[in-house]
C-alpha cells in the first residue's frame, strides 16, 4: 500500500468514524463497502477478499467504539447495567459463529449483511415519532433476559455481517427494550468494543494459514489497511458521538435507516 493510499484510507476513515460516532454503531457497515471496493482494485483473490473485508472491518471497529464510548459516557447516555450481559452475550455467539462464517461464500456473507440491515431500516421507518416520544418519557424494561437476549442477537449478526452489532443492537433495545434512542445509541457504542473484539478474534484464528491471503495479514485482518481508517475513525467518532447528543431522537432514527438502506441497496445490486 502506498503512501497516498493510506492516506485515502485515514480520510475515508474519518467520515467512517463521525458517522459511528453519531449513530452509535461500529462503521462496519460502511468499512466494508470501502474494503471491497479496495481489495477489488488491487485484484485480490475472491475466496478470501469478502472475509478479509468483514474481518479488517470488525479490528477497525473496535477503535471507533473506543473512541465514540468515550464521549457518549461523559454525556452520561450509557447504561451501564446492560453493557456486560449484552457484550458478553453477544461475543460468545460472535466466536461461534465465525467459524460459520468462514466456511460461507462472500456472495452469501454479503447478502446476509445486507438483509439483516434492510429489515432494521424498514422497521424504524415505518413506525411513528409519537412511540419514540413517550419512550423519552417513560422508563425501559431492565429485563436482564432481555439483555442477553439482544446480545445473543447481536453476537450472530456482527459475525456473519461485519459490524459490530448496533445495527440490529439498537433497534431492538429502542423497541423490545423500550430504551430511548439515545441511550440505546450510547449503549450500543459501549457493547460494540465488547462483541468486536471476540470477533475480530474468531476471524484471525479461521484466516490463519490460508494461501491467498496478502502480507501484512494476521488471519482475515489486514493490518495495513486497518491501522489507516483506525487512525481516521478515532479522530472523528467523538465528534459524531458529541453532535448525536445534540440532534433530536426521531430525526437521528429516519437518517439512521435511510443510509443503512441505500447501503444495503448497494451490496445487494452489486
Amino acid at each position: 500500500m502506498t503512501l497516498i493510499e493510506a492516506l485515502t484510507y485515514v480520510v475515508v476513515g474519518s467520515g467512517i468514524g463521525f458517522l459511528g460516532g453519531l449513530f452509535g454503531l461500529g462503521g462496519g457497515f460502511l468499512l466494508i463497502p470501502v474494503l471491497f471496493y479496495g481489495y477489488e482494485r488491487s485484484g485480490l483473490s475472491q475466496s478470501v477478499l469478502t472475509h478479509l473485508a468483514i474481518g479488517t472491518s470488525l479490528f477497525v471497529i473496535i477503535f471507533t467504539s473506543l473512541a465514540s464510548a468515550y464521549q457518549q459516557e461523559k454525556q452520561k447516555n450509557i447504561d451501564w447495567r446492560s453493557v456486560f450481559p449484552i457484550g458478553v452475550s453477544s461475543s460468545l455467539t460472535a466466536l461461534a459463529t465465525t467459524k460459520l462464517a468462514a466456511l460461507l461464500s462472500g456472495r452469501s456473507l454479503r447478502v446476509a449483511f445486507a438483509f439483516i440491515a434492510m429489515a432494521a431500516a424498514i422497521k424504524m421507518l415505518t413506525e411513528g415519532a409519537r412511540k419514540e416520544e413517550k419512550r423519552l418519557k417513560g422508563f425501559y424494561h431492565s429485563s436482564m433476559l432481555g439483555y442477553i437476549g439482544v446480545g445473543l442477537v447481536a453476537g450472530v449478526v456482527s459475525a456473519l455481517a461485519g459490524i459490530g452489532g448496533g445495527i440490529f443492537t439498537i433497534p431492538m433495545m429502542n423497541y423490545f427494550l423500550n430504551m430511548p434512542l439515545k441511550l440505546a445509541i450510547g449503549t450500543s457504542s459501549a457493547t460494540i468494543i465488547i462483541t468486536s473484539i471476540f470477533s475480530t478474534a474468531g476471524y484471525i484464528l479461521n484466516g490463519i494459514g490460508h494461501p491467498d491471503l496478502p502480507r501484512w495479514c494476521i488471519g482475515f485482518v489486514d493490518l495495513q489497511r486497518g491501522m489507516a481508517l483506525a487512525i481516521g475513525t478515532v479522530l472523528l467518532a467523538r465528534v459524531g458521538a458529541y453532535v448525536s447528543f445534540r440532534t433530536h431522537p426521531v430525526l437521528l432514527r429516519r437518517l439512521f435507516a435511510i443510509l443503512i438502506s441505500l447501503i444495503s441497496l448497494h451490496l445487494l445490486l452489486k
